[in-house]
């Protein structure tokens, strides 16, 4: 019986919200089954029964419908026990017939459109459940309507079985039983060819005599293999012959036929005459394509398929990024043989590499998106003295004796096979398109672009507009302008320079922080020179003013600026020694130098928006910089009446033929002698400069991190760093690099970044580049770098390599950045300018004054001087939002890191040791609070780190953002240790272990981390630590609120009161029963969202039966290693290890298996991680429950026997238990290979021993104990082996450690007993179990689900 309803309702569903049409028939069909459907269609007592009984059957139907009700509608009849009452209350909330639902169901219907790669079988699902609905709102179709409806929602692609069914319809009628059928056969033959996307027959329109002629859409094979044989599938019977008009074959096999050629009954004139062939004619400009009537099956591959076409006028293909030129437009039509016509978008340039090795440039090929097939004109090819010849089922092109390509007749059309040449391609080269014009002009305005075409240096651009760019607006956009006065300008040149200093948010890669402007008001062309310090603006502005009299003749007169103190002193007594007169507007006015200050936010935006196109890190912002110089001198100017700064400075023209847009891909030739023969003469770079006066180009190679200089580039600008690895195909996207797609923008602001001693810095002189794009020179023709970061001063030491505290943050290439699982919540910045920019800059903000006062109040560092010989550590904010159970509003914390990793130990620090609390001790203190009702609170150190005594001499430099204004030179000499510095959890330790011993506390010796005073029997305060977490836990409020008090005299503490959560683990408790549950649901929610597993199919185990998993699955070939290196094994494996230490011992086993498998994971392996995400989400809400059970320590210890199928290692796992759950688990392999099943139970046996006398002395220190420890064991022999000591000659190979067992049993520290195996909690640590075990063992665990 039991079998039977398991039978019934095995494939029955709940209902939901979308789901009532479907739910519907199937939850009648239960109710038949079960005699329970008269009360949902009888509304009175049927005769014969009686009220009571009537009743009873009433409730059992609404129990049974009930049962298969999702929780979310479940309180919609909650309170329903009349059956009829309750099915219509369900038919009116989901099947109203109203006229909104009738419009809205066949909208949707109407809307219904089948996407590629899809199961057909869903779509046809789909379509019948929305045709189902219309039904039962009593609109019905007919069969005809239905087949039309389901066919208008495939795509184009699959235009081909719609026209075939068209054609080959009976009496031009279709039936829903048809097209079903066919879209099922057409999904069943691209399968069998790989390609589940588009169709790949070609079929052209015929105009025969025969009407009930058409054309199947499965096409001939290529070849004519004579073991080919008549295909008996279920197509065959919509074949039609086009001979005899019977079904079932095709012409080439109709017997009439062959017979009627064979007796001469057929000529070729009665041949013409029953065929008729398809051409493609073109428009006026005279392009024409023969196509014969039997169609090609193209048959996607690696290689390209050519058709041969002798009619053609020109080579024509309908894929773009085969072009290696392209010129866009539309240049005519051309017609198709069914009489349609396709546009001729574009033309271009095609290098192909033939079967034959050869290499073939196709010029003036047409692209024409439409058609299907790539042809090959043999006009063309013989224009170009590549002659045909077609004979014997073949051609082949020649030049001279040499046979250039070869092809097969197929069917009637000739093709050939070619492959695109593996050469660097670029589409953008002579595409004269305005978007790439604005790119390589650092994102002009449209305004300027119009007035260069104007002057017909860009005359392409003439008459077009500019669409928005999304860069511009990250570095452009600004509010409204105010009213400003005509421009106007100095007589000549030198006759008036405005000047400003700009500070930058992040230091380049020389180390620059600041740039500072030139700009001549006459010709205003801008100068720039980047900067470390302010008091290097002197030296700058001498080596202008040298720079810029030489090259013009003429005297510098007047130099303008702000009231900044790099303007005072040495800079004023330069310009009174060499006459130049110096004009500083009055204090906090820069509208007064508004011409520098205008160039400088120009100059900042167009900065942005170049690195926000090139996806480059701020640090690069400084060659962004002298691009964007370079093109403002280039650029259109208003106050020289739309004229150009440069020609009206040099009196030459400019060009702008040598523009390229910055940060594009680039392939840097290597010289021989930098290169074996074999190696690759190529690397790839990113452009960064203009050629300078000594050649070449300044770019920057990712892979060694390093700035070159070569004239051998190719460039590829509609490509950037992301492109960067991507394999060749254009639609994969494999980023390298993790870059923001919107920069935050730079802004006059205070100092960071990291510097980064490696790589070239910038040059110092940049302003002097002229019209043709020179650079300053550089003696080194491989490297070009500043001259700061690359030469040293003679007494000076020498340039340390790399180091890691210098280098910024590089994103693994193993894994896009997306991929990785983060403990935090997401959206956080990253950085000081990202809180900055961020829309809650105000709580960021906010939060780190909060630090900054907290540092202050502590007297955690003073301001001096960096003593000589010593290296001041970098710091850095990081950022969390936490949410907290009593409050509804998140709390925004903001804490200062010093960047520690550049310490050395025995100069900045010796030991560095600090103990946590473990996670078996919380869970042992809260088994413990659970059975005693004791009060659990929960306290927060603000500032942990700070309260820690330094004994070495460390320096810091100022915190971003709170530098003193003044005293920027100074350091930070830390009093008291913080954030990242390697001994700073040490010193905190320290301090904490020494305040809590002179409040009178120990610290338990199983565990430092937990303190504990006892005060009388039954009396005491138990403290556990874990950084700056802190559990108190006790029976008595005062005793607890007198020592929150004396903490929070010696330190910064935060109350949060009764504990609600403890590192990601949600505490609940009803103190009336004397439970508490322990769980993590709402991580695992996060972890599943993060893997995209959120709305994946829930599983009842954590592994299955099928998951035999071991080494041999791991990739080998290249190719495979590859695609699993885009996998997340790692991340995933290693959020799912801290959901099972904390609150999962059910899926330790499981975690176990796949962790083994880190280093190379394969597929199989994936699909077991994906099993067990799987796994998590049916069962998010279990959780751990303690105080169902006595006070009582009990351990199981199970093993299985060579589980591990490479190394034939057993697996121990053992299972501790305390106030009804589990406070202890493990699950590893065993170190040695056990040869029996005894003893792998007597090894395991011993790890489970270890663990009980570890928490036994635990408990005792905490004042429990109980009468004896048992260590329950399914294994009799290993039992016995325990307790007997003498020697046994098959045991003598085991080590002599794993005796020690034997010790303990006989001191009688703890019991070795014996359980059956269906009672072992232990047995779901070493191997997989059906789920009836599983849940036993889950509940040995005390696991469950919480009260909701």
């Amino acid at each position: 019986m039991a079998l039977e309803e398991s039978a019934t309702t095995s494939g029955m569903i709940k209902l939901d919200s979308s789901n009532y049409s479907l739910w519907k028939p199937m939850m009648e069909d239960i109710l038949y089954c079960k005699d329970l459907y008269e009360p949902i269609v009888k509304d009175k007592i049927p005769t014969g029964v009686t009220e009571e009984e009537w009743r009873v059957l009433h409730r059992k139907a609404v129990g049974m419908i009930r049962l298969y009700i999702n929780h979310n509608i479940f309180h919609h009849v909650a309170n329903d026990t009349n059956a009829y009452e309750m099915w219509q209350k369900l038919e009116s909330m989901y099947e109203r017939k109203t006229s909104m639902n009738k419009a809205s169901v066949i909208k949707r219907l109407a809307k219904l459109e089948y996407r590629d790669g899809t199961s057909v079988i869903e779509h046809l699902n789909v379509f019948q459940c929305h045709i189902n609905q219309l039904s039962a709102m009593k609109i019905n179709f007919e069969d005809e309507v239905q087949a039309l409806l389901l066919l208008s929602s495939m795509p184009d692609s699959w235009n081909t079985l719609v026209v075939s069914l068209s054609n080959s319809a009976p009496d031009g009628k279709l039936t829903l039983e048809m097209v079903k059928n066919s879209m099922l056969n057409e999904e069943a033959r691209k399968k069998e060819k790989g390609d589940a996307s588009s169709s790949d027959a070609y079929v052209a329109e015929t105009h025969g005599k025969n009407e009930n002629r058409g054309r199947s859409n499965t096409r001939f094979q290529q070849g004519k293999s004579k073991s080919r044989g008549r295909s008996k599938s279920k197509q065959r019977k919509d074949i039609t012959c086009f001979h005899c008009g019977n079904p079932g074959h095709i012409k080439s096999e109709c017997r009439k036929y062959k017979r009627e050629l064979a007796e001469g009954k057929l000529t070729k004139k009665t041949e013409q005459k029953a065929e008729s062939s398809s051409a493609m004619t073109a428009t006026d400009e005279d392009y024409l394509v023969i196509e014969d009537e039997d169609c090609y099956s193209v048959v996607r591959d690696d290689a390209m398929s050519w058709v041969v076409d002798s009619g053609a006028s020109f080579h024509i293909t309908s894929h773009k990024e085969y072009f290696t030129s392209y010129t866009s437009g539309v240049t005519g039509q051309v017609r198709m043989g069914n009489s349609g016509s396709s546009a001729i978008v574009g033309k271009g340039s095609i290098c192909i590499e033939t079967n034959t090795g050869c290499r073939l440039v196709l010029d003036d090929v047409r692209h024409v998106p439409d058609i299907r097939l790539n042809l090959l004109s043999v006009g063309k090819l013989d224009d170009i003295k590549h002659p045909s010849y077609f004979g014997e089922g073949k051609w082949k092109l020649t030049k001279g004796s040499l046979i250039v390509a070869r092809g097969s007749k197929q069917g009637n059309l000739y093709v050939t096979k070619t492959k695109l040449c593996n050469e660097v391609l670029n589409i953008a080269e002579k595409d004269t398109s305005v978007e790439l014009w604005h790119k390589r002009l650092g994102h002009m305005s449209e305004k300027g672009m119009h007035a260069l075409a104007r002057m017909e240096y860009l005359p392409e651009l003439k008459g077009i507009s500019l669409k928005p760019c999304a860069h511009c607006f990250a570095g452009k956009q600004h509010r409204a302008a105010f009213r400003t006065l005509p421009p106007h300008r100095a007589e000549n040149v030198l006759d008036i320079v405005h000047t400003d200093v700009c500070s930058m948010t992040e230091k380049s890669h020389g180390g620059a922080l600041y740039f500072v402007t030139f700009i001549d008001d006459h010709s205003r062309k801008v100068f720039v020179y980047v900067l470390k310090h302010k008091y290097q603006t002197l030296e700058a502005f001498k080596e202008f003013h040298a720079k810029v009299e030489r090259e013009t003749g003429r005297k510098l007169k007047c130099v303008r600026s702000d009231n900044g103190g790099e303007y005072r002193g040495p800079f004023e007594r330069y310009c009174r020694n060499v006459g130049i007169r110096l004009e500083k507007s009055p204090p906090k006015t820069p509208q007064l130098n508004g011409l520098a200050e205008r160039m400088n936010r120009t100059l900042t935006e167009r900065v942005t928006a170049m690195l926000s196109h090139a996806h480059l890190p701020n640090s690069f912002w400084a060659e962004a910089l002298m691009n964007a110089m370079y093109v403002v001198n280039l650029s259109p100017s208003v106050p020289l009446a739309g004229d150009i700064p440069q020609r009206v400075w040099s009196g030459k023209e400019v060009s702008y033929k040598h523009l390229k847009v910055f940060g594009c891909r680039a392939f840097v030739h290597v010289p021989r002698d930098e290169r074996s023969k074999l190696d690759s003469k190529t690397k790839q770079c990113i452009y960064l400069s203009q050629p300078s006066e000594e050649f070449g180009y300044r770019l920057w190679d990712p892979a060694n991190r390093k700035i070159v200089r070569s004239r051998d580039v190719v460039f590829i600008e509609d490509e950037t760093i992301k492109d960067i690895g991507k394999p060749e195909k254009p639609m994969t996207n494999t980023p390298q690099v993790d870059m923001d797609p919107i920069r935050p923008p730079l802004v006059h602001d205070n100092h960071g970044g990291d510097d980064d001693t490696e790589d070239s810095g910038d040059a110092t002189d940049q302003g002097s580049t002229s019209q043709s794009g020179e650079q300053p020179s550089s003696d080194d023709d491989d490297e070009v770098g500043n001259d700061d970061a690359n030469e040293n001063p003679p007494d000076s030491p020498p340039v340390q390599q790399q180091r890691r505290s210098e280098r910024g943050h590089i994103p693994s290439s193993k894994y896009p950045p997306h991929q990785y699982v983060l403990m935090t919540d997401a959206g956080e910045p990253s950085c000081y300018e990202e809180a900055m920019s961020d829309e809650n800059k105000e709580e960021w903000s906010e939060a780190m004054q909060d630090e900054m006062n907290s540092l202050y109040e502590n007297d955690t560092f003073e301001l001096v001087n960096l003593p000589k010989g010593k290296k001041a550590l970098k710091n850095k904010w990081v950022y969390r939002v936490k949410t907290e159970e009593n409050t509804s509003h998140p709390r925004y914390k903001a804490r200062l890191v010093v960047k520690g990793f550049s310490q050395k130990k025995g100069i900045d620090y010796g030991e560095i040791f600090s103990p946590v609390v473990k996670m078996s001790s919380i869970r042992v203190v809260l088994g413990m609070a659970a059975t005693m009702d004791l009060e659990i609170e929960q306290l927060d150190v603000k500032t942990t780190f700070l309260h820690g005594d330094l004994e070495e001499e460390i320096y810091m430099e100022q915190p971003e953002g709170f530098m003193v204004a003044g005293k920027e030179h100074l350091v930070c000499k830390l009093k008291k240790s913080l954030y990242g510095l390697k001994q700073a959890p040490r010193q905190w330790y320290k301090k904490f272990e020494s305040f809590m011993t002179g409040l009178g506390y120990h610290k338990a010796q199983p565990d430092h981390c937990v303190f504990m005073k006892r005060y009388a029997e039954g009396d005491f305060i138990i403290l556990l630590l874990y950084v700056d977490d802190m559990l108190i836990v006790g029976n008595g409020t005062k005793r607890i609120a007198l020592l929150k008090k004396a903490l929070s005299k010696s330190f910064a503490m935060k109350d949060l009161g009764p504990a609600k959560q403890i590192l990601g683990m949600k505490i609940s408790r009803d103190r009336s029963k004397k439970l508490l549950w322990l769980s993590q649901e709402r991580y695992i929610e996060k972890v599943l969202e993060r893997f995209n597993m959120k709305d994946a199919k829930s599983v009842i185990s954590p592994l299955a039966g099928h998951h035999k998993l071991n080494s041999k699955q791991c990739p080998t070939s290249k190719k495979e290693k590859e695609e699993m290196r885009k996998v997340p094994y790692q991340s995933a494996v290693g959020s799912l290890m801290y959901a099972m230490v904390c609150t999962r011992p059910d899926i330790a086993y499981a975690v176990g298996v796949v962790s083994r498998f880190m280093t190379n994971p394969g597929k199989a392996h994936w699909e077991a991680v994906k099993w067990i995400l799987r796994y998590l989400k049916g069962t998010s809400t279990s959780c751990l429950c303690f105080g169902n059970g006595d006070p009582v320590l009990q351990g199981y210890t199970d093993a299985d026997y060579a589980g591990d199928k490479d190394r034939r290692k057993s697996t121990s796992g053992y299972l501790m238990t305390y106030a009804g759950g589990a406070v202890s688990w493990q699950s590893r392999l065993q170190k040695c290979v056990s040869t029996s099943t005894t003893e792998a139970e007597y090894i395991a046996a011993v790890d489970a021993g270890k663990e009980v006398l570890w928490m036994k002395n635990f408990l005792q220190e905490l004042g429990m104990k109980q009468e004896k420890y048992v260590l329950f064991c399914d294994s009799q022999s290993a039992i016995h082996l325990a307790k007997n000591s003498s020697y046994h000659s098959r045991t003598k190979h085991i080590d002599v450690r794993y005796h020690w067992i034997r010790d303990v049993v006989s001191s009688k520290l703890l019991k070795l007993e014996k359980i059956h195996t269906d009672d072992n909690g232990s047995d779901m640590m070493t191997k997989i179990l059906p789920n009836e075990k599983l849940q036993a063992c889950c509940k040995v665990a005390g696991m469950a689900v919480p009260p909701s």
